[in-house]
């Protein structure tokens, strides 16, 4: 196994360039490298499968820190803010991943070919999954990457690949819990529907009472559902992400405050900047100047895509 980390890395260390999300050929499949440690970041982390080859990486989400390395793989069933770092890259060996975010209607398809188990499962609610990378999971991923080098391989070819490591990975041990999140009328596709609602109506308050209306729950059982798999409310849950995308705005869309306030939802620029340099440790311009002069912007690869206001 030490030998197909060794070419996956290779192969990710080919395609980038330098350090950072580099898009492959195929949408939606990034290859990650990061040549140094670096300091706690709060960034989206997008429902993806990240397949490590070398390095390690936390995530914090609440109170649990998740920590991954060389031998894992850590799959993410929902948006979630969080807190992450690159514990371990040096410029010999740099942190290197393959990322793959996941399509909803793969997943489904995949995930529906192998329906034999119970309609729910009785592990945690959750949706961070870390796990040990298989064999067969890690050459489906180098011929995945040997493909990157041929556009027209890689759109034609690469998404059957794909489904061959959404495969390995819904038949492994994490599989029934994560096929949770796309099987229609269970908790967990209820809550991955009501997010989906949240992030793509950012600048709209929260309703908890209709989120709990469309997801069949009643509003306690709705939010306690909500806490368990996200770690925080889902005002909580909307305030974390407006802040995150009005911070994306700033740094990669060159957006003033004001203006970055107003498109995720807030009607008052004061109240905007206190919560901002609450989340961040300083206002909206000091932050996005800062991590512009230092180069620690967060990558765009890890930022949803968000409707947002334009009243």
């Amino acid at each position: 196994m030490n030998d197909l980390r060794s070419d996956l890395a290779k192969i990710i260390n080919r395609f980038s360039p330098g350090d950072g999300a580099h898009e492959s050929p195929l949408r939606g499949t990034y290859c990650m490298k990061l040549s140094r440690p670096g300091h706690r970041t709060k960034e989206v982390w997008r429902a993806s499968l990240c397949i490590v080859a070398q390095g390690s990486k936390e995530i914090i989400l609440g109170r649990e820190v998740y920590r991954w390395d060389r031998t894992h793989y850590i799959a993410t069933a929902i948006d979630l803010p969080v807190t992450s770092r690159v514990s371990s890259a040096t410029l010999e060996e740099p942190f290197l991943c393959l990322k793959i975010d996941f399509n909803s209607l793969a997943l489904s398809e995949v995930a529906a070919q192998l329906e034999t188990g119970p309609k729910e499962t009785k592990n945690p609610l959750r949706a961070v999954f870390i796990g040990k990378t298989s064999d067969q999971m890690l050459e489906a991923a180098i011929r995945l990457g040997k493909l990157f080098h041929v556009p027209e391989d890689a759109s034609v070819l690469g998404p059957l690949v794909t489904k061959e490591i959404l495969y390995h990975l819904l038949k492994g041990a994490d599989g029934p819990a994560i096929r949770q999140f796309v099987r229609s009328g269970s908790k967990m596709h209820k809550i991955s529907q009501a997010i989906y609602n949240l992030r793509s109506e950012l600048s709209e308050d929260v309703d908890v009472t209709s989120l709990a209306k469309a997801a069949k729950m009643s509003r306690s059982a709705f939010f306690e559902h909500f806490k368990k798999v996200t770690a925080m409310s889902p005002i909580q849950y909307q305030k974390r992400l407006r802040l995150l995308e009005a911070r994306r705005l700033l740094i990669h869309e060159g957006e003033t405050a004001e203006g970055a306030a107003f498109k995720v939802g807030y009607n008052s620029a004061s109240q905007f900047s206190r919560e901002y340099a609450r989340m961040f440790g300083s206002s909206p311009l000091r932050d996005a100047l800062r991590l512009k002069r230092t180069g620690d912007a967060p990558s765009k690869v890890f930022g949803p895509t968000f409707r947002t206001s334009v009243r």
